[in-house]
């Protein structure tokens, strides 16, 4: 039939399009916020109690929470690449809970008694903090943005704002094996501050940048 002779030409010049692994993209993530960290602890140097192979309890759950937080939003980041039924995975929202806890507990606690050094709400203390997790957070956005582009994500203020918070948590993340506060007011205030700038900015830039 004529039709069928149509179609036959009109896909005579396609090429098969290799799907996109989410493992690749992982591994693409993990890299770069691999690459950053080793240039805060190059540069910036790592917390003595690390050093001295007995860090403080607090690093721990502080990393932890903001690894969880920015490896389940990358994974879904990732998954956003491909437009198809099933790929809208929700770990991170139970992550974005877990990591609610420090500011929440913070807040609490400042309820029922003041903390014992107010200078870490000094901005001076906390500046550090924001401009380094900032720095490392737009490095790993950048290759998730890249990861993104060659794929056909359609939520597009959705992909903004998860790649604003897996890279904020993930240059928190790396930030944090310089820090040497262990405050939970600090974590409280200058970790979350970070990573929710980091989501503004990447609901507000990232969106124009993966449109297709």
């Amino acid at each position: 039939m004529m039709s069928d002779k149509m179609i036959d030409r009109l896909v005579d010049d396609l090429t098969p399009v290799k799907p996109l692994k989410a493992r690749d993209g992982l591994a693409l993530t993990l890299m770069t916020a691999a690459v950053f960290a080793a240039l805060v602890a190059v540069f910036g140097g790592i917390r003595g109690d690390i050093l001295m192979g007995i860090p403080d309890p607090m690093f721990f759950l502080r990393g932890g929470a903001l690894l969880l937080l920015g490896l389940t939003s990358s994974y879904a980041v990732i998954a956003m690449s491909q437009p198809a039924v099933g790929n809208s995975f929700k770990g991170w929202v139970w992550a974005l809970f877990a990591a609610l806890l420090f500011p929440a507990t913070a807040a609490v606690m400042a309820m029922i008694a003041a903390p014992d050094n107010m200078s870490i709400f000094v901005p001076r203390y906390g500046v550090e903090c924001l401009a380094i997790s900032i720095f490392v957070g737009t490095g790993i956005a950048a290759a998730q943005v890249f990861w993104l582009r060659r794929g056909a994500p359609v939520a597009l203020d959705r992909a903004g704002w998860l790649i604003g918070m897996s890279s904020g948590a993930l240059g928190a993340a790396a930030y944090s094996l310089h820090c040497p506060f262990n405050s939970i007011f600090y974590i409280g205030l200058w970790y979350s501050l970070a990573v929710a700038i980091c989501a503004i900015l990447g609901r507000l830039i990232v969106p124009r940048l993966i449109r297709w």
